[in-house]
């Protein structure tokens, strides 16, 4: 178990780094779309720009899957990429269907992508709540001329 504590941590810690680069890329394109929001609020803009994060929060999954499925396939863990894809898959998303299972020495490590799995897939959403708030938040003060004081 020892020996898979380094490429683990390694993982890891290129998931979390995929993930945060990815994120303040994306924060700051949004931030820089705030004036257009503010100049065109409506549902269209709303349902394009909520895409256009579901879908680059996505791709930010997906590679950090291709790295897992990496690392399982040249370790010659699974047979090819397309199983190791495919176990990486439902690992990281914590489905675990255990028709594909890691060998016994290595199972550890596919905990610990779960585990990541949770994590990022938790940090998505806190982004994907947090621009939909601020969208509703700018259509709301353009529809009504003005910040509205909360209703208890």
């Amino acid at each position: 178990m020892q020996l898979h504590m380094i490429p683990m941590v390694t993982l890891i810690a290129l998931t979390v780094a995929i993930h945060a680069s990815g994120s303040v890329a994306l924060l700051r394109m949004i931030q820089a779309y705030v004036p257009f929001w503010r100049r065109h609020p409506g549902f269209v803009v709303g349902i394009f720009s909520v895409s256009f994060v579901v879908a680059t929060l996505v791709i930010l999954h997906m590679a950090e899957i291709a790295v897992w499925a990496s690392y399982f396939s040249l370790r010659g863990l699974f047979p090819d990429f397309e199983t190791a894809t495919y176990f990486s898959l439902v690992t990281y998303t914590t489905v675990g269907y255990g028709d594909v299972i890691l060998p016994k020495e290595w199972r550890i490590l596919g905990s610990s992508e779960a585990l990541v799995g949770i994590l990022m897939t938790s940090w998505s959403v806190a982004i994907l709540v947090a621009v939909i708030t601020s969208l509703f938040k700018e259509s709301r003060t353009k529809s009504t001329g003005g910040p509205r004081e909360e209703q208890p």
